[in-house]
């Protein structure tokens, strides 16, 4: 193998996130889960019902 295929590149740094980005990432996620959980709730709520 005379040349192996850059598969990421590592040089272009144009991507990497701020610390704004990742606030707003992690308010993300933490709603997601809150919506997850009461979901699931709901959803044992409705089961235990019938």
């Amino acid at each position: 193998m005379e040349k192996q295929l850059t598969l990421i590149e590592t040089n272009n740094t144009s991507w990497q996130l701020t610390d704004a980005d990742k606030e707003v990432a992690r308010r993300g996620l933490a709603a997601s889960r809150k919506a997850l959980q009461e979901g699931r709730r709901r959803l044992a709520d409705l089961l235990n019902a019938a």
